[in-house]
């Protein structure tokens, strides 16, 4: 029949070792390396990376930093800024209250005065008003 699989395979000694292989390539590959020159390019940015890292990194810093404090001098000024038209609110109640009180004060005054006239009609004055209002056919005496 047939033959096994295992047999149709070829050996894996057969084979050249692939480790050896890849090391050989490597150490050419190090061993080449040294050698050449490096380009421009490189050897400018292998100099001056972390210089323009460290000069961006500050520089965000710096900005973040006057950003917060600036902010932070906002907001004081908005609450100040509100706490003053506040004071000024609760001054102008307070004076609005003490118009209304004297007002109140006075109007108690008026109502005094006129319920004294009205006692002093009613002691005699008042009967010439009662009379007019009969005479016009009326009841009520203010009508």
């Amino acid at each position: 029949m047939f033959a096994p699989l295992r047999a149709a395979l070829p050996r894996a000694s057969s084979f050249p070792p692939a480790v050896s292989l890849y090391k050989t390539q490597l150490r050419g590959y190090i061993q080449q390396r040294p050698q050449q020159q490096p380009s421009p390019t490189a050897a400018f940015y292998r100099t001056f990376t972390r210089p323009v890292a460290k000069c961006a990194l500050l520089a965000v810093l710096v900005y973040q930093l006057v950003y917060f404090g600036w902010t932070k001098l906002e907001v004081e000024e908005l609450k100040q800024e509100r706490e003053a038209e506040i004071i000024k609110l609760e001054a102008q109640i307070r004076s609005l209250q003490a118009a209304q009180a004297a007002a109140e004060a006075a109007e108690a005054r008026g109502a005094a005065s006129a319920s004294d006239s009205v006692r002093s009609i009613s002691d005699g004055n008042g009967d010439d008003r009662k009379q007019e209002a009969k005479a016009r056919g009326s009841w009520w005496s203010w009508r």
